[in-house]
């Protein structure tokens, strides 16, 4: 008991996110959210450019599950045989598996249509969450979480937060922009990401309050 209450910001932090994300599902399927998704879309798809454009697709790239795989591998060889994290090693991979399964579920059982109009990128299956803003969150989010458990210079970390930050803001614009994503397919891939990352994080601040006893 004594560990969970050194760990209640992190559960109670993780419960406002699934409330929160529930909360969206049900609005989603209610169609409430159709007014602000296609205003906010309005606003971002008329301004449009060919220069942003590129921007915006090389985003998608990044997005991908392609690219996902390939830096996460990078990331795992690094924490196992760098560094000798197995217990790392472990969680990164429970992280990554587990924000796939669960938007590809999410996904499945929600079947939301992708928004009408032009895309700029090929995209197939359901819209709501959106899988390539939950990559974003979830792979940088870890990256960040391990980032701050293994350096020790302040201004690196606050620099490097700063850009991860970025990414998944820009990536979640980039899929509005190309005409795959509802904004509120964002925000809705935003907040079961922070939820699945809370979790992971909580288990992992556990196992270390737990070893520091033993």
């Amino acid at each position: 008991m004594e560990i969970l209450v050194k760990l209640r910001a992190y559960i109670i932090t993780g419960l406002l996110l699934i409330i929160s994300f529930v909360f969206t599902t049900v609005l989603v399927k209610m169609e409430k959210f159709s007014a602000f998704d296609k205003w906010l879309s309005s606003i971002i798809h008329n301004n449009r450019s060919s220069f942003l454009t590129h921007i915006m697709k090389g985003l998608d790239f990044i997005g991908s599950s392609y690219f996902v795989i390939g830096i996460s591998l990078v990331i795992l060889f690094y924490l196992y045989f760098v560094i000798k994290g197995r217990f790392a090693s472990i969680l990164f991979i429970i992280t990554m598996l587990g924000e796939r399964l669960l938007g590809e579920g999410l996904k499945y059982l929600l079947s939301r249509s992708r928004p009408d109009g032009p895309h700029l990128v090929e995209s197939d299956g359901h819209s709501f969450p959106s899988q390539h803003a939950m990559n974003a969150f979830v792979l940088y989010g870890i990256l960040l979480f391990l980032l701050w458990t293994h350096l020790n210079h302040y201004k690196i970390k606050v620099l490097l937060s700063l850009l991860i930050v970025t990414i998944i803001l820009a990536m979640g614009v980039s899929r509005i922009y190309l005409g795959v994503h509802h904004p509120s397919d964002i925000f809705g891939g935003y907040l079961i990401s922070g939820f699945w990352l809370t979790v992971v994080i909580l288990y992992a601040r556990y196992h270390k309050e737990k070893n520091k006893k033993t």
